[in-house]
C-alpha cells in the first residue's frame, strides 16, 4: 500500500507531523528535536542510541522520545523490510492533555523510552497508517490515544484528578430540542454547549456516559436515519440529512447498530 511519507496537520492550535520511514529514509544520524517523537516499528527490529546508551527495540514496541533528547536509530542488518511510523507533537500540546488528567500546570514525564503494550501499539499503528494513507487527521482517535498513553505511562508531580460525575442535563436538553445540524455536531460543539474545555469534556463525557462523544454522536445519527428511512427512498438523502458525509460509512454504522443494512431495514420495516 502506497502512503504519504510525511504529512503536517493543524490540530487545536498546534502542529502534528506524521511520518513513514523505511531503510531509504531512516534516522540513523543523530537527531535533536524540540518535539515529542512517538513512534512504532511495524516491520523489523532496530537499535536506538539515546544519550550514549543503546537499546534493542523490537517490532510493535512504542517509542517515546522527549524533546531535546539526542537520538538515532539503526535497523538490524538482518532486517530487509524495516518500516517505522511516528508522529511529532509539542510539549505544550501534551501538557494540555495532561491538564485534563491532573490539576492544571502539573508537570508530567515518561519514565521509559520504550513500551510494550499490544492494545496501544495497534491503536497507534492504525492511527498513523490511516492519517498518512487518507491524508486527513483523525482528531478524536489521536486525542484518545494520547490521553490513554499519558494516563497509563506518564508520571505526574501531583495526584491524578478524580473525575467528577458532571451532569450533562444542559447538553441533553439541547440535543432533545433537535434545533441543530447533525452534520456539524462534534465534541467541540458539545463542549461549547457545556462551557467546558474540549479536552476535559471529552474525557469527562467518556468516563461518565461510557461512550466517547463520537460514538454517542453516531448513535444519534443512526437513530435519526432509522426514522428518515420511513420517509425517503434515497439512501444518499437519508445519509446526508442524518449527518453522514459518506453513504458507505453510513451503511457501515447503521448495520453496526441495527444488525442490518439500511436497504434491508427498509424491506423489513
Amino acid at each position: 500500500m502506497k502512503i504519504s511519507v510525511m504529512k503536517k496537520f493543524s490540530f487545536l492550535d498546534d502542529k502534528l507531523v506524521f511520518k513513514y520511514m523505511d531503510k531509504k529514509h531512516n534516522f540513523s544520524k543523530h537527531i535533536h528535536d524540540n518535539t515529542y517523537m512517538i513512534g512504532i516499528s511495524i516491520s523489523g527490529d532496530s537499535t536506538f542510541h539515546i544519550e550514549g546508551i543503546s537499546y534493542e527495540v523490537n517490532e510493535n514496541e512504542i517509542c517515546i522520545i522527549p524533546p531535546n533528547i539526542v537520538h538515532s536509530c539503526t535497523p538490524f542488518q538482518s532486517t530487509k523490510d524495516w518500516k517505522f511510523l511516528n508522529f511529532h507533537t509539542s510539549q505544550d500540546f501534551l501538557q494540555k492533555i495532561a491538564n485534563t488528567i491532573c490539576d492544571e500546570n502539573t508537570n508530567f514525564s515518561f519514565q521509559k523510552y520504550f513500551i510494550k503494550d499490544e492494545e496501544l501499539s495497534s491503536y497507534l499503528k492504525n492511527i498513523i497508517y490511516a492519517t498518512l494513507n487518507e491524508e486527513v487527521i483523525y482528531e478524536e482517535d489521536t486525542l484518545n490515544f494520547l490521553t490513554m498513553l499519558l494516563e497509563t505511562y506518564a508520571t505526574f508531580d501531583k495526584n491524578i484528578r478524580e473525575i467528577k460525575n458532571e451532569k450533562f442535563e444542559l447538553l441533553f436538553k439541547y440535543l432533545e430540542n433537535e434545533n441543530y445540524c447533525l452534520k456539524h455536531l462534534d465534541f467541540y460543539k458539545m463542549a461549547g454547549i457545556m462551557n467546558m474545555n474540549p479536552y476535559y469534556f471529552h474525557r469527562s463525557f467518556s468516563k461518565t456516559i461510557g461512550l466517547t462523544p463520537q460514538t454517542f454522536i453516531n448513535s444519534l445519527r443512526v437513530s435519526k436515519a432509522r426514522k428518515l428511512l420511513e420517509k425517503y427512498d434515497s439512501l444518499a438523502e437519508v445519509a446526508l440529512q442524518s449527518g453522514f458525509y459518506d453513504q458507505a460509512y453510513f451503511t457501515k454504522q447503521f448495520k453496526k447498530y441495527y444488525g442490518v443494512t439500511p436497504k434491508n431495514y427498509k424491506k423489513i420495516s
